[in-house]
């Protein structure tokens, strides 16, 4: 397969289905996000507003936060520090996304909402509210490239066309705060259950320490922000077992490079993806793949079986030729994500 970048998110998405990560990274076919996630973004779009607010008042700057989806928000700092501008954050954000998707809500998902932005806001007397932190940055993006000779690139496209470059990193965290001089804790807020989708485990402290997100943030920190000498990765299961709070040095950076190293080579010599299951009577493919759900346009096949059909029949470059979807670039991906 063609790569040139590795997401965050992508280690757990090519453990758990190669079709889907070729459909998905390789040819650019977006999938619908869940209900679950969709919930998800709101509780995070106001955490990050949050931060965003305060490191404006740490900074001195105007009191107005220009918000990509809520657009522009007033604020003083005592509007700030009140409940009803949280509360008025969740309704926001609720109306913004619900209102722009395909999902049917209902009054208890504006509660669950609700109440999962005031569990993290309220854990441990405020310790994680973003109001109290000394934000660094509020969802910032990286991509980062892989200085290392095993991570440069060189394909020819099925056009002819030649691209060669090195391997990147990308991404956001969602919040970076300075928690003593020279120390750094990068806080990833979740909202569903603290286990590994890709495998249905409990995500232990122990599994924990070696979780690939984890460990690419914490490669990505180091890139980001040299100046400091310690950082904390937080990843916070606010209904599920809340904080958990992991320190890696320099040797963990170099585990994460032996990690994304095999990944790299793993993916980019796959010249025949699989699916998760050949039948796709796998519950998780019936319930969560979108290229199970949808058919190829102008097919009656769904979209994971006429590619995997398509690959076997033409090959690799032939399938990339036809199958990319219109207007993607396997070459170029702009965080966040």
């Amino acid at each position: 397969m063609l790569v040139t970048y590795i997401r965050s998110s992508s280690f757990n998405n090519y453990s758990f289905c190669q079709m889907q990560y070729f459909l998905t990274y390789t040819l650019g076919h977006q999938s619908t996000s869940g209900k679950k996630a969709q919930l998800g973004t709101i509780v995070h779009k106001v955490m990050e507003v949050l931060a965003g607010c305060q490191q404006l008042i740490q900074n001195k700057k105007k009191m107005l936060l220009v918000d990509d989806a809520l657009g522009e928000i007033k604020f003083t700092k005592k509007k700030l520090a009140s409940d009803k501008f949280v509360n008025d954050l969740v309704q926001m954000s609720y109306d913004w996304y619900t209102g722009n998707c395909t999902h049917h809500y209902t009054k208890g998902d504006y509660k669950f909402c609700e109440e999962t932005t005031w569990m993290a806001l309220n854990h441990t007397d405020g310790t994680f509210d973003p109001r109290n932190r000394n934000i660094v940055a509020s969802e910032p993006h990286f991509d980062i490239v892989i200085d290392e000779p095993w991570a440069k690139f060189d394909y020819t496209l099925p056009t002819g066309k030649k691209l060669e470059g090195q391997l990147a990193i990308k991404g956001t965290i969602d919040m970076v705060t300075e928690v003593s001089d020279g120390t750094i804790e990068v806080v990833d807020w979740k909202t569903g259950r603290r286990v590994d989708w890709a495998t249905g485990e409990e995500k232990t402290y122990e599994k924990l320490c070696s979780d690939p997100q984890l460990l690419l943030y914490n490669y990505a920190i180091s890139k980001m922000f040299p100046e400091y000498e310690q950082a904390i990765m937080t990843i916070f299961f606010i209904k599920d077992g809340g904080p958990f709070s992991l320190c890696f040095d320099k040797k963990d950076r170099e585990k994460f490079l032996e990690t994304l190293k095999l990944k790299f080579q793993q993916i980019s010599r796959n010249q025949e993806p699989k699916p998760l299951s050949h039948s796709r009577n796998h519950w998780k493919c019936k319930k969560l793949c979108h290229f199970y759900k949808h058919k190829w346009p102008g097919t009656d096949k769904n979209m994971c079986i006429y590619t995997e059909e398509h690959l076997k029949k033409h090959g690799m470059d032939k399938t990339i030729s036809a199958c990319t979807a219109k207007g993607f670039s396997v070459g170029h991906y702009e965080a966040p994500g």
